[in-house]
């Protein structure tokens, strides 16, 4: 029989934001579920929290799949309970698009199914439990890009669609709050601006294959005058999945040196 362990599951946990997530939540007492399409990176990940003291499980497999984002929230719930649910898988592709017209139709698919389609399809799966329990905490990743951006193509690869999946993210994140909330479920969404994790990381590799003067321009528009790092995203998504965050709800925080 199940016991009353509190797990989180943290979608694209194999790096950067989402491992630095996992390893916050370990530490404030969750036991996290692990979820990437990377086997052996998501490993290493689980690793490190385990390092630490936590519990970590893991299950790879595309977020954006019906049967894994069921099969992954269920296999947590026959371990415990699903307290906590982080969403941090998605991306803007592989290929660079700087104009509407260069956009194939499977780029702007794939991006929106990574990105949006991949938190509806973990939520649709962890909220019925939440409400059944009374309680549960909700975090999507949006980012500044839902805002739009100027200039170059830079970080990004299917700037356009990041974009608009990154600002569907957010009236997706206000309505599931107003719908669950009187449920004692909250739903929020992060907007970090430009993070460099650790090296080897995609956006870091991107950043720095960037030329110099791109680089210095991205970093002249961050009042704060430099980039975030993946710890101060997780710190705000931890507190977010907090107690004390109970009457926080609907809201689009942006994480971003005062960018917006």
């Amino acid at each position: 029989m199940a016991d009353a362990r509190r797990w989180a599951v943290v979608t694209g946990a194999a790096g950067g934001i989402g491992a630095a997530v996992a390893r916050h939540l370990a530490k404030d007492g969750f036991a996290v579920m692990m979820q990437d399409l990377q086997p052996e990176p998501l490993a290493a990940a689980a690793e490190r929290v385990r390092a630490q003291g936590g519990v970590a499980e893991t299950m790879a497999g595309d977020a954006a799949d019906p049967a894994h984002a069921r099969a992954v929230v269920e296999r947590a719930e026959s371990l415990g309970r699903v307290d906590a649910l982080v969403n941090v898988a998605g991306g803007s592709g592989p290929k660079v698009v700087r104009r509407i017209e260069e956009m194939d139709d499977a780029s702007w698919s794939h991006v929106l199914a990574l990105n949006v389609t991949s938190a509806f399809l973990f939520c649709r799966a962890a909220v019925p439990g939440m409400r059944r329990r009374g309680h549960g905490r909700i975090v999507n990743l949006s980012s500044t890009a839902a805002r739009g951006r100027k200039g170059p193509v830079t970080t990004q690869g299917a700037r356009l669609a990041y974009g608009t999946a990154k600002a569907a993210l957010l009236g997706f994140t206000a309505q599931l709050a107003k719908d669950e909330a009187a449920n004692g479920i909250t739903v929020n969404a992060l907007m970090p601006g430009l993070i460099l994790s650790e090296q080897g990381t995609r956006i870091r590799a991107r950043f720095e294959a960037l030329p110099e003067e791109h680089r210095a321009r991205m970093l002249a528009e961050i009042p704060a005058g430099r980039p975030g790092e993946a710890e101060e995203v997780a710190a705000v998504a931890a507190f977010l999945c907090s107690p004390a965050a109970a009457y926080v709800n609907g809201v689009g925080l942006p994480v971003d040196g005062a960018f917006l």
